[in-house]
């Protein structure tokens, strides 16, 4: 985790446990928030997902961010547990992911609709984009591309409650995966977006072409490529090589 990002987290647990912005358990909405710390709404959400991995907070869609009951006066204690974020809540995710895409990306094959494919070629586009112009905000607009490429592959699964499950999932992990690129980015990251290209392409191919078993190994191929990043990325992060042994194990 980068400077910015760990003292941005014990600056907004130090107001949490002072009890400046909590008002009957029930903390600011993002806006007011990231004003108040004077930050980025998207740094303040790292944040304040970090928090809830670790307990501290109870994000709830469309009602607002709550003070976890159960950890009430022990912010300090877990936030030693910061340390280890995203990393072992990404870890997780991608366990998940594992499990789930290549399923997913061969229903989609098999029940895509016009307007999915639609909606994949407009990601494709806009990814391809941004990597020849050199972006230099390729890897925060990279990373939200590419959820909402992925998302949409489970959305033409047309299965309603896997796609909003997906979704959850995959905005943890992209988060995760945004901040470890920016942290570590190097001269090879170049050519290790033009393989994630690549496979994007070769995915949604499959996936038009309602070819269910290349679909199916795309999507395996990818996530591997995936998670060998993310353990290149994780060894040479100073936080720790955790992330990298417990994802190591699972691929063996």
């Amino acid at each position: 985790m980068n400077k910015t990002r760990k003292e941005l987290i014990h600056r907004l647990s130090d107001l949490i446990t002072e009890g400046d912005i909590v008002s009957e358990g029930k903390l600011p909405p993002e806006r007011e928030l990231a004003a108040i710390l004077g930050t980025t709404r998207p740094l303040l959400r790292e944040a304040l997902i970090a928090l809830e991995a670790l307990g501290v907070l109870d994000i709830r869609d469309r009602q607002g961010i709550f003070l976890a009951e159960e950890k009430v006066g022990e912010i300090g204690r877990v936030l030693g547990q910061a340390q280890v974020w995203p990393l072992e809540l990404l870890s997780q995710v991608m366990e998940i992911r594992q499990l789930l895409d290549p399923g997913a990306a061969a229903l989609a094959a098999l029940r895509r609709k016009e307007r999915d494919i639609a909606k994949m070629d407009e990601c494709i586009f806009l990814l391809e984009k941004l990597h020849a112009d050199r972006d230099p905000q390729e890897a925060l607009l990279g990373a939200y591309w590419n959820t909402v490429l992925h998302a949409t592959i489970f959305k033409a699964t047309g299965n309603t409650l896997l796609s909003r499950l997906y979704e959850s999932l995959l905005e943890m992990s992209e988060k995760g995966i945004s901040a470890m690129r920016m942290e570590v980015l190097d001269s090879a990251a170049p050519e290790r977006t033009e393989q994630i290209l690549e496979q994007h392409r070769l995915l949604v191919s499959a996936v038009k072409d309602q070819d269910v078993k290349t679909a199916r190994e795309a999507s395996k191929k990818h996530l591997k490529f995936t998670i060998d990043t993310l353990v290149e990325l994780s060894r040479v992060s100073p936080v720790s090589n955790f992330f990298a042994e417990r994802m190591d194990s699972a691929l063996e």
